[in-house]
């Protein structure tokens, strides 16, 4: 299993750790909820296609994904999912994602998460560029990059089938040179 040392959360309810086999109940639990994955690409059919996910992200391979799950400190229970699910070593970048049960939503907890973990890649994590991309429809997501000095680089037309429908998404990026801004937000 590759380690590497998880962000602090500035929001001091919150704990980010590696994700683990055990967490794979929790997050299958609310990813079955069409609502939750209405406005993403998720197409999870059963907790296997977790624990394959898992496997691949405690790969000892450098270009691996890399993901936290996000904690309640006070219940230590499991409430979402922030990282990278992709990462080019070569070119310094990594691609953020995140997702999070909806009894957690409207708490500002992605937000928090997406700046620790955004303030970590560029300065441990090395990156010289985070990037995210969000459906076109999920206004949500494009909030929270926003108030976390993502700027939209353009729409990337058809980019992925999701649930059977060729979808837009919004491209989204922040580099190193704006991490002071991010502290600033």
């Amino acid at each position: 299993m590759r380690e590497f040392p998880s962000p602090d959360v500035v929001d001091e309810g919150l704990l980010l750790r590696p994700i683990e086999l055990s967490d794979v109940n929790a997050w299958f639990a609310y990813l079955s909820l069409p609502y939750v994955v209405q406005h993403t690409s998720w197409n999870v059919k059963s907790p296997e296609d977790l624990r394959s996910l898992i496997a691949t992200y405690n790969s000892e391979d450098p270009e691996s994904p890399m993901q936290f799950a996000i904690v309640d400190k006070a219940s230590g229970v499991f409430a979402g999912v922030i990282g990278f699910h992709a990462m080019s070593v070569v070119n310094r970048t990594a691609e953020i994602s995140y997702n999070l049960h909806p009894d957690y939503w409207g708490r500002g907890i992605i937000t928090a998460c997406c700046r620790a973990l955004v303030r970590w890649g560029l300065t441990e994590g090395g990156f010289v560029r985070i990037q995210a991309t969000a459906l076109d429809t999920n206004l949500a997501s494009a909030r929270i990059l926003q108030k976390c000095g993502f700027e939209v680089e353009g729409k990337l037309r058809k980019l992925k089938i999701v649930r059977g429908e060729s979808r837009d998404f919004w491209l989204y990026a922040i580099t190193n040179a704006n991490l002071n801004d991010i502290d600033s937000l």
